[in-house]
């Protein structure tokens, strides 16, 4: 039995001639829409193999997170920019630890929330908190923690 050459050769490459143009249209589609917004763009009506390519086109960075759901019975796409959200949150989480006020993230869904929160989870000086009514109210507040926790978080700011 012979073995491949390349065992760790990517078998789905952007620019591969045989690609299917409608992948191609759905990732720069995806990609134009993730640029100005926090939301999650949504996939629907392509069989398996497709949903894979665009899954592993958009799981090669750390910048976005792609989901599989069943939505009536087929298979959705939802591709998350969570390189987005943890910068948002990080920005954030600064304002709180400089000014001491706590500050309220627009609503999100529960994905978005949960990357939020588990960004922030070890931040000293502060804590998430999700409030609002579930749906579209719902959001997260960063809180500043008082003491020691937030001088010392102070400290590492400015320093």
């Amino acid at each position: 039995m012979e073995q491949d050459a390349r065992p760790h050769a990517k078998r789905f490459r952007r620019d591969k001639p045989g690609i299917d143009p409608k992948i191609k249209n759905e990732i720069h589609k995806a990609e134009c829409h993730l640029v100005d917004t926090l939301e999650a763009y949504i996939i629907r009506g392509f069989n398996g193999f497709q949903r894979k390519c665009i899954h592993e086109h958009f799981e090669r960075t750390r910048e976005y997170r792609v989901k599989s759901y069943r939505e009536n019975g087929d298979c959705v796409l939802k591709i998350y920019p969570v390189g987005k959200l943890r910068r948002l949150a990080e920005q954030n989480a600064q304002v709180v630890l400089m000014t001491g006020r706590p500050v309220n993230l627009p609503p999100m869904g529960a994905f978005e929330r949960f990357v939020i929160h588990e960004y922030l989870k070890d931040r000293e000086g502060i804590k998430t908190t999700s409030f609002g009514e579930n749906g579209v109210d719902r959001h997260v507040e960063i809180h500043p923690l008082f003491g020691r926790n937030l001088k010392k978080a102070r400290r590492r700011l400015t320093r």
